[in-house]
């Protein structure tokens, strides 16, 4: 009989524990909450980095489809209206303005296009946090956006990187630019002809925004190359604003949106670099809610990214 009194309460707190157990599984998971900042800064940069990825060679180099062409948003219908108006009514510009065909990212244009980008994000930011005041965080939409980022900065590492893996970007220099004076070269042309007479070089800086590319494209690897590009576009935006490549708009963008993929892993970073303290796992949730969905959703973008980029 004592055996059996003695029993009772230990079965007691098994059954105890067991129900705690599962209420602790079967508890909501607490709803996370971000400051006002950090939601104005999302949207911001939701709306900003949509319609600039839409209005230019980006969406061009994710969506690569064979025999079909997407033109940039930015040179159709009505944004190009839009930025003559602008150029036309508010700049004073009076002659036309070129919008294709002349090889340079850094055209009038776009950059009168760029700023009605911002403006018009910083309205957009303005109503949507007024319509959706109340909401506590954009949890759902930011990971599935990230993802978005991830291939539209990834395709164009690699379209860059493989130019110049393959010497092509920058080619050995011509005969008539060997006979040239040196003091009529203009600043894009003495970077050209220096890297394009080193192919080993650019072999190196194309190995490495091609490494960068390829790390975003696997979920596990994202954040190194993010920091990968980000290195990368440093040295390539520095370039462009010494030696005057006309690519400054779209190498400074592209430096942002690492920043940006970097951005949530801010303080991990900071304490792995900074601080003799343990850097704790990423808080950031998985895309989807099994991890049999995310793996086969991790081969499908490896699968779309060897599609579109092999």
């Amino acid at each position: 009989m004592s055996h059996q009194a003695q029993m009772v309460p230990i079965g007691a707190e098994q059954l105890a524990a067991e129900s705690q157990v599962k209420q602790e599984v079967h508890a909501p998971e607490p709803v996370a909450t971000w400051n006002f900042g950090l939601r104005l800064a999302f949207r911001f940069c939701f709306v900003y980095f949509t319609l600039y990825c839409l209005s230019n060679q980006i969406i061009g180099g994710l969506l690569l489809i064979p025999k079909v062409n997407f033109p940039d948003v930015g040179i159709i219908w009505p944004l190009r209206h839009i930025t003559f108006w602008i150029a036309s009514h508010i700049f004073g510009i009076t002659r036309p303005l070129v919008y294709t065909g002349s090889g340079s990212g850094d055209k009038t244009f776009d950059w009168v296009q760029t700023l009605f980008l911002l403006c018009f994000s910083i309205l957009a930011m303005a109503v949507w946090s007024v319509f959706d005041r109340h909401r506590k965080n954009y949890v759902a939409l930011h990971k599935w956006f990230r993802l978005f980022i991830r291939f539209a900065l990834a395709s164009e590492m690699l379209i860059y990187g493989f130019s110049k893996v393959i010497p092509l970007q920058m080619p050995f220099p011509f005969l008539n630019r060997l006979l040239e004076p040196y003091g009529n070269f203009s600043p894009m042309a003495v970077l050209w002809s220096s890297v394009g007479a080193s192919h080993s070089y650019e072999i190196f800086t194309g190995c490495a925004e091609t490494l960068g590319g390829l790390l975003l494209i696997f979920p596990r690897t994202s954040m190194l190359g993010a920091a990968v590009c980000l290195v990368d576009m440093i040295q390539v935006f520095t370039l462009n604003m010494t030696y005057d490549v006309p690519v400054k708009l779209l190498s400074f963008h592209l430096l942002v949106l690492s920043l940006f993929l970097l951005a949530p892993e801010g303080r991990r970073i900071f304490t792995f670099l900074f601080s003799d303290r343990v850097t704790e796992r990423s808080t950031q949730p998985p895309l989807l809610k099994s991890l049999r969905a995310n793996r086969v959703l991790a081969v499908v973008q490896m699968c779309l990214a060897c599609i579109w980029w092999g």
